[in-house]
């Protein structure tokens, strides 16, 4: 296409090399000899040369001419895609500020590499045009068209962040916000460093009506070694008790590190020092314990030492010290719970032991509890069936231990509900127990290795547990005929345990593995404390404490210059804070009420931005192949000006640089005839 058609007048030059070859034709004249064979033939043959080289001459001059007025009337190679519209552009910039942007790239830091690519793709539109600014963040803020000055001063502002959000989620963000834009052109730009663990090209979706361009910064891998999670040994703690924390250490350089340093703090004080070898691209663990003092709130952090990366060198964590578990037995007729439970639980530091007959039972404490045992009741009202069935849904635990002539009709009408087995047939026969499941968490850090040679319970007689289809039961304790002699089945937030058999027609109550099993049972019972939350998490955080809509709490960080006031919202039994990414900081955070300590939360950076991997421009191109994106395009080079790219798009690519070379090229080969043509003369 040419941009400026007029200069095709110029192609009259044409008759100008036309015109004086016409007039430098000669006429030969013949002049006869006696004998001219040889000279004859030399002349013919000198005649079809210099007529071959005039018309070469002839054809140079014309074609210089053309290239030259071609040249003049810009010829460009427009994309249809591309092609701008009248009725201005709506222009929506996503500047990746995350962590990994902090790196160093082939022009410096990545993060200031982007601000001055989003500076020239305002440079190339027009100042009407609307203009939006996106960035991790995703404040509110950031939804709003912006002039191009309103634009370039929040590009100056930029800094980075440690939220982490996927290349998909942000494109989705970007169409949306621009499919409500009034006018006729619509181009979302991405300014990233295309890092592996959040690009996921995959999962975009395209828009018909926005033209999508990647601007890939060129991110240099960098070896990083980083803590990447923590586990507990206990789902509740006690003064007293020995914590385990068992600390996984990732290394996703290319060489192995020996000797990496691990250092266990609690309270601001180091209580543990470990030190682990990591090899190239794997993950290990390392064990460090300490024991439970009189603290009020479990707060500390594991840390290790590594640069240039070191926002994930340090992992924070909070526990809940559990003060007293309420635990209430339901006592029935013929119920054992008088001697085995009250030895194991009344007594116990953290267990608040009831126990009621089933007549006695009420029902609007019975919701107060954390662990109920109903131990050989006859039979199970309806009422009592539904309270239990919102008990357990709600996060409390259930033992049902059943009675040798139980109701079975009220029994499995409860059990059915919380998708848990029903009774089947009693058997009348003496059996021991073949297999105990330690993989189940009942009995996580129970066993050291598996003795073979363990007592198992030895039953008298026992009802067979049959499982529906509905019955999402797993087996703690199996039996020789397949059927389990103690089952576990998760309901709602809660969960129920049930035996097949009463404890007296079983010697498990003497049994060693009566006391973990139990025991076990009443820990499992509390809310398992999530030891830390991410800072880019969205679900809502379960507190273990109650509080006052009136009176509500603030969130506060060690050294006080951090205070909210945040969401908290009922749901169920239990209070949640509802994050709305207000903390931005990683660290350990205390949730107060009237000055008082409440409970301890934990924030952590996410992990994403710790494998510093990036996608090259190539890689980027052939993921949008493959996920068959078609109006998104990758610009070539970071290096060349965004802004000329950006014309060039819109505009078309331009040739005239092509035609120029060819007009001199052209001139060239006009010359060389030339002096052929009068060396052919002499």
């Amino acid at each position: 296409m040419l941009t400026n058609p007029l200069f095709l007048i110029g192609l009259v030059a044409v008759g100008i090399p036309i015109a004086i070859h016409l007039l430098q034709l000669r006429r030969y004249r013949k002049v006869y000899f006696s004998n001219v064979d040889m000279l004859e033939e030399l002349q013919n043959e000198s005649r079809k040369q210099h007529d071959l080289r005039r018309l070469l001459i002839l054809v140079a001059r014309i074609l210089a001419i053309v290239f030259l007025v071609l040249a003049f009337c810009q010829p460009v190679i427009r994309n249809r895609a591309s092609k701008m519209k009248a009725g201005g552009t709506a222009v929506s910039v996503y500047v990746d500020n995350s962590y990994s942007m902090e790196c160093g790239g082939m022009e410096g830091s990545l993060i200031e590499s982007a601000r001055q690519k989003a500076r020239e793709i305002a440079e190339a539109y027009k100042p009407d045009d609307m203009f939006q600014l996106i960035t991790n963040d995703m404040d509110g803020s950031q939804f709003r068209w912006l002039t191009r000055e309103e634009f370039l001063s929040a590009v100056d502002g930029i800094q980075t962040c440690a939220v982490t959000q996927n290349l998909s989620a942000v494109s989705l963000r970007q169409n949306d916000f621009l499919s409500s834009a009034q006018a006729a052109n619509r181009r979302a730009y991405v300014v990233s460093d295309f890092q592996r663990s959040t690009a996921d090209i995959v999962n975009m979706q395209s828009d018909s009506n926005v033209l999508v361009t990647f601007i890939p910064l060129g991110g240099t891998a960098v070896a990083n070694v980083y803590i990447d999670s923590l586990a507990f040994n206990s789902p509740a703690y006690c003064e007293g008790a020995t914590v385990r924390v068992e600390a996984f250490v990732r290394n996703d350089g290319d060489k192995a590190v020996e000797r990496l340093p691990l250092r266990l703090f609690v309270a601001d004080k180091q209580r543990a020092l470990a030190a682990v070898d990591v090899a190239a691209h794997a993950t290990v663990s390392a064990e460090m314990t300490f024991t439970i003092g009189d603290e009020e709130s479990l707060q500390g952090y594991v840390e290790t030492t590594d640069y240039p990366i070191t926002f994930d060198d340090k992992l924070f964590f909070s526990l809940d010290i559990s003060r007293k578990i309420p635990i209430l037995v339901i006592e029935g007729q013929n119920g054992t719970a008088t001697q085995p439970l009250q030895r194991l639980f009344q007594g116990d530091s953290i267990v608040q032991y009831h126990q009621v007959a089933e007549g006695q039972i009420d029902y609007n404490t019975l919701m107060e509890n954390k662990f109920i045992i109903l131990d050989g009741l006859r039979a199970i009202p309806t009422g009592m069936a539904q309270t239990l069935h919102d008990f357990v849904s709600d996060g409390g635990s259930l033992l049902t231990v059943p009675a040798e002539n139980a109701d079975m009709e009220s029994y499995n009408r409860m059990l059915a509900s919380m998708q848990a087995p029903t009774l089947g047939v009693w058997q009348k026969r003496k059996c021991r127990a073949t297999e105990v499941h330690t993989d189940h968490d009942l009995y996580r850090g129970v066993f050291q290795h598996t003795d073979h040679e363990v007592e198992l319970p030895t039953v008298e007689g026992y009802y067979h547990l049959d499982a529906g289809s509905a019955t999402v039961s797993v087996g703690v304790i199996a039996l020789p005929d397949g059927s389990d002699f103690l089952t576990h089945t998760p309901c709602g937030n809660g969960s129920v345990y049930l035996f097949n058999t009463p404890l007296t027609h079983s010697d498990f109550a003497k049994q060693a593995l009566f006391v973990p099993t139990l025991y076990n049972m009443a820990l499992h019972s509390t809310p398992v404390p999530v030891p830390y939350h991410l800072l880019t998490g969205t679900d809502p955080i379960a507190l273990s404490g109650r509080y006052d809509g009136d009176q509500p709490p603030h969130l506060t960080n060690e050294d006080g210059t951090f205070d909210l006031i945040p969401d908290l919202r009922r749901m169920g039994s239990r209070h949640c804070l509802m994050p709305h990414g207000d903390i931005l900081q990683a660290g350990n955070y205390l949730l107060r009420n009237d000055k008082k300590q409440a409970e301890g939360l934990s924030f952590n950076y996410s992990r994403q931005e710790s494998d510093l991997a990036f996608y090259s421009r190539d890689e980027v191109k052939k993921l949008l192949r493959d996920a068959d994106i078609d109006r998104c395009s990758v610009m070539p080079s970071s290096q060349k000006s965004v802004s000329d790219y950006i014309r060039q798009q819109g505009q078309g690519r331009p040739l005239w640089r092509w035609f120029i070379v060819l007009a001199l090229l052209a001139i060239v080969a006009e010359i060389v005839l030339c002096r052929r043509e009068s060396k052919g003369a002499e």
